[in-house]
């Protein structure tokens, strides 16, 4: 009741209330509480009451929501490490994030960490490319250059060089130090929607939904190759770390590996029902594991002497992926052994694509 308030507080409360009666035009009331009082209505009161009122609503709401992330926290901490059905929730990023950028006047299409500083580096829709510190959560630079929607940005290997590809048709190539578009590179017919460097730095990739993959030399500009093969929009180019395959995925439902030299096709991977908007080449350690899925004898006998021959030169070059992951919208992901054409996984988990 209140007697827990404190003399100060009633004082502050009954001001309060003077001004809000006054205020709200109850002269009645206003009337009688100041003789009851004996106290003068002042203007510094105005609105206090009502500030507080909506601050206290707002402030039980918050509590609320804080309670519930709680429960949810400790239920997380309680199944952490069961690896029950279950705990599916566990494999997803969990809000609060610990950082977070804001600045875009429109969709975010992709977000590249630098390799060496902690930035991040983010393409939109909204034309522009903004460099994030994430540790301030501060934009620091903002990179405009595009006239249309921005699909794609990669850092090459010691980020010094960030490279964009739009629906305006260009490639831009950015010193990002100094905000500053060092080239552009045109000759897709319509979107482009993914860039990679190769590991040297001096070449790019680039897939278009003019159907076909371009290589580019990045201190000319020039386009040095084009690869044409897919039926449709090609989504997505990788090459690996060796630079001796590249691999795409396409509209036209399939993932296709090239020989990075002589620019043909290897195989051609038709498991998926859908269109595949993604892909990702596997790595050494990730094989040692993947070998063993391959099935028939000599596929992993021989697999395996293969690793073994790499594994003694490994210091010498670097080491050829043997499989690749792909990601469609018939919602699975599938995994493909290279050498031998097999899936190895064929994962369904998602509810939509």
């Amino acid at each position: 009741g209140m007697a827990s308030l404190t003399a100060r507080r009633r004082d502050e409360l009954n001001k309060s209330i003077l001004a809000y009666l006054k205020k709200s035009g109850y002269n009645d009331a206003l009337g009688a509480l100041q003789k009851e009082l004996d106290i003068q209505p002042e203007t510094k009161y105005e609105g206090t009451l009502e500030r507080k009122w909506t601050a206290v609503t707002k402030m039980s709401a918050k509590i609320m929501r804080l309670e519930t992330m709680v429960e949810t926290l400790q239920e997380d901490l309680k199944n952490f490490g069961k690896g029950k059905k279950k705990d599916a929730s566990l494999a997803l990023p969990r809000a609060p994030a610990k950082f977070t950028c804001k600045g875009h006047k429109s969709a975010i299409t992709c977000v590249a960490f630098h390799p060496v500083y902690s930035q991040v580096v983010t393409s939109s829709e909204d034309c522009s490319i903004m460099v994030w510190d994430y540790d301030e959560g501060q934009q620091e630079k903002k990179l405009k250059g595009h006239i249309d929607v921005v699909q794609h940005v990669t850092f090459n290997q010691d980020g010094k060089l960030l490279a964009s590809c739009s629906a305006d048709l260009s490639i831009k190539v950015w010193n990002v130090e100094k905000a500053l578009c060092v080239k552009t590179m045109k000759g897709h017919d319509h979107t482009v929607s993914c860039v990679e460097f190769i590991a040297s730095g001096d070449r790019l990739m680039s897939c278009s939904r003019d159907k076909s993959i371009k290589l580019w030399d990045v201190q000319s500009g020039y386009c040095l190759r084009t690869i044409q093969g897919h039926r449709d929009w090609v989504r997505q180019v990788k090459i690996t770390p060796c630079s001796t395959l590249f691999a795409s995925c396409s509209i036209d439902h399939t993932v296709r590996v090239w020989d990075f030299k002589k620019a043909e096709e290897i195989i051609t991977f038709r498991d998926h029902k859908h269109v595949v908007d993604a892909i990702a080449f596997s790595h050494e350690r990730a094989d040692k594991v993947l070998l063993k899925h391959v099935h028939g004898t000599n596929g992993s006998k021989e697999a395996e002497a293969k690793t073994a021959g790499s594994n003694a030169k490994e210091t010498s070059s670097p080491y050829t992926p043997q499989f690749i992951a792909s990601a469609s919208r018939d919602k699975t992901i599938k995994i493909f052994h290279i050498p031998s054409g097999a899936m190895v996984a064929d994962i369904n988990g998602h509810e939509n694509w």
